[in-house]
Parts: C-alpha cells; structure tokens; sequence
C-alpha cells in the first residue's frame, strides 16, 4: 500500500550552516564552561536539535574539540598567509583573534585532553604561525632588541586577551584597540633595549624549533619548604599548570609530595580548595607589593613604572600561578568567583587610576582595556617555557610598558 505526500508530515529542511552553528557554539560553550563541564546533549540544547544531529557532524566532543582548536588555528593561518610586512598583517591578525576569541583559554585549560598526535600536529601549526609573525618583525629590528620570538608570543597574548575576559571599549573600538596595542608592541620589541638573550641569541627558527614543553618534575625541581601543606599547595598548582587541573588526580598530587593520595585531605577538603587558595595567595601578594610601589613613589608615572617591573617579576617568577589564575579558575564555586571578580576588578581599578593620571586623554574604558592587555603580554609571554630566561622579566616590562603608552583611536576618527 502506497501513502500520499499529503499524509506525510513536512520535513524540516536542515539548514546549510550547521556544521559551522555547532562548531560556533560548542567553542563559547567550551570557552564558558570548560571542556569537561560541557555535553553533547548541552550543545544540541542550546542550538534547539536532538543531540544525534550533532553526531552526524562530529562523533565526539573530543572530535569537537580538536575541530574548535583547528578552525582557530586556521583563521590565524590565513591572516598571516601570503603577508610579509607587518603594517599590513595588523588588522589581520588582530580581526582574526576578535574572530576566534576562545583559543588561548581552551589552549592552556583543555589541551591536556588531546592526544599526543593531536596535540602535536596542531602545535606544530601554531609554530608555523609564530615564526611567520616572528619573521616579520625581525625586519628592522636593532640591535640588542627584545628577541623577535619573545615580541611574536607578546603579539598573541595581547590579540588571545578578549577569549579570557571582553575589552572594555565598545565593540566598534575594539579591533582599532587591539591593532594599537600590537603595533605598540612591535614597534618596542625592534628597538634595542639592551642584552635580553642572556647568552648566545638563537635565530626565530631556531627558538622556534625548540622545545615548548615542560614536564611537573623539572617544573618542581629545587628546595622545597617543611610545611608540608604548602608542598602540597605549590606542587599541585604547578601540576595543574602544566597538566590541566582535570588529568591530575588528588593520587598524583600525593605521590609527587610522598604521601597517599587520601592524605591531601588532610590538608584541603579538594582539590578546587588548592585552585581557591593559590589565586587567593597570588592577589594577596599582588597587593602587597602594589601598597609598597605606592608608598614609595612620587608621582604617577614612576608608580605605573614600578608597578609594571614588580609585576614582570612576579609573574616570571610564578608562571604556574598567573596560568591557573587564567586558565583554571573556572572550576570555583559561585561565592568564590564572585570575590575573584572583585578582588581582580579592584587591583587592576589601581592601575587604571595610575593610567588615567599620566594619560588624561583616555576615558575609564580605554584605560581598563589597556591596562588589561599590558598585563596579558606579561601574562601570556611568561607561561612559555624557552622564553624563561632571566633577561624575560625586563622585555616583558618594556613591551607591557609599550602597551600602556599606545595612542587609543576611536570610530569616526
């Protein structure tokens, strides 16, 4: 027996841009939410379709996430392909990272979930593109500047800002911004500042060949204290650092320390208590040494200069802090997010007041959102591994510095 069409129900035709939806919407839900805090039946919830619609594109969230970082990866590949002068990759580049936004937060945080060919197949194309960028500001450069493959990572650690936390300009603004910030960059790292190789200068290809990855025990290497609360409290941010919170377990915490797992809760009820008081430990010290760049200045400038340097030094010297700070924070509870918000908002409140002081021109937005990428340049350039050599914390000052001094174009000008 034969049915009529008339009997059939309509079929909803499948819209051509699907693929893209999903990959779209997973990216801000993973950036959001965190790879593991985040389903397959959540992204076909928040694009209204069944949950096998999705698997008809992609067979896993792992597949998802691999395919997230890969279109990532792509739109920088294209802004830098075919370009070799910098005035021309700018606004490429920084429209290219307004595009992907989430990269670098799901590059640090959930990373750790791919696998070793995974993972290395798309580091290799983030070098690629690296040594593009470095190339290109190697032309020109003087001598005795900031190596051109420390200036390239700055680049990317301003232009990755706006995936951890929105510019504060308006929307129409925010390319200019960033394109201002990363010339400023760039202009500053081609001028010569002094020794900054600390040794023989390796070439950006070289540097760039190098190794980037760091293991937890050459991260934990060196004296550590009696208390045995605080072995724990550092070795497990320093292992969430270079892991990923969610592949260290509280066993692999015990057995770097020499105790049984169970024995951590001894000492934190969980592991997120480790994660709530490392951030709380950093604002503390943070905060400390901002009273004393204040007390012991003179005028605005000097404090936004000392402050830049104590800041350097600082986040060179606990890179493992400033990337669960970034990267991991995610995982508090609501009540602890809330005094992070806080606290984080009123620290940088004391340094968008110093900006506004030495540059009146700028209105609060303009000063928070510079202030903001000044410190991911120092942020972002300290968590990779062969840049840490001691010179690091003066280039990291002199390019953040760079930053806050970047003229601030706005719509209609």
């Amino acid at each position: 027996m034969m049915t009529t069409g008339v009997d059939r129900p309509a079929r909803r035709s499948r819209p051509k841009d699907r693929k893209q939806r999903i990959l779209e919407t997973a990216a801000g839900m993973f950036r959001d939410h965190g790879y593991h805090g985040v389903g397959m039946s959540d992204i076909a919830g928040n694009l209204g379709i069944v949950p096998s619609a999705l698997y008809r594109h992609y067979r896993s969230k792992h597949d998802l996430l691999v395919a997230v970082l890969d279109a990532a990866l792509a739109r920088y590949e294209r802004a830098v392909e075919g370009v070799d002068d910098w005035e021309t990759a700018t606004d490429r580049i920084a429209q290219a990272a307004l595009d992907v936004r989430a990269f670098d937060l799901l590059w640090s945080r959930d990373s750790g979930n791919l696998s070793p060919v995974e993972y290395d197949q798309l580091f290799q194309r983030l070098r690629g593109v690296g040594r593009r960028v470095a190339a290109m500001i190697e032309v020109g450069s003087e001598a005795g500047c900031v190596p051109s493959r420390t200036t390239a990572w700055a680049v990317f650690a301003a232009l990755d800002w706006p995936g951890h936390r929105p510019l504060a300009v308006p929307v129409a603004d925010q390319r200019r911004t960033l394109a201002s910030a990363v010339d400023a960059i760039v202009v500053a790292g081609r001028l010569g500042i002094g020794d900054t190789s600390d040794g023989q200068a390796m070439s950006p290809d070289e540097a760039l060949s190098a190794s980037d990855a760091l293991s937890a025990s050459d991260a934990m290497g060196g004296l550590r204290p009696a208390s045995r609360r605080e072995t724990l409290l550092g070795t497990a941010i320093t292992m969430f650092a270079v892991r990923g919170y969610q592949t260290v377990s509280l066993d692999d915490i015990g057995d770097a320390v020499g105790i049984a797992g169970p024995s951590v809760y001894n000492y934190f009820a969980s592991k997120r208590e480790i994660v709530a008081s490392g951030v709380s430990r950093a604002f503390e010290s943070l905060w400390l040494t901002l009273g004393q760049v204040l007390r012991s200045a003179s005028e605005p400038r000097q404090a936004l200069d000392d402050l830049t340097g104590h800041y350097a030094r600082f986040a060179f010297d606990h890179w493992d802090l400033i990337t669960v700070c970034l990267s991991h924070s995610g995982i508090l509870d609501d009540a602890e997010r809330t005094v992070l918000e806080r606290t984080y908002l009123d620290y940088v409140g004391e340094w968008r007041r110093l900006e506004m002081e030495c540059r009146p021109e700028l209105s609060p937005d303009e000063a928070q959102a510079l202030v903001d990428l000044a410190l991911a340049v120092i942020n972002g350039v300290v968590r990779i591994p062969t840049l840490r050599t001691p010179a690091l914390p003066d280039a990291a000052r002199h390019l953040a510095r760079a930053v806050l001094e970047a003229p601030i174009i706005r719509a209609g000008r």
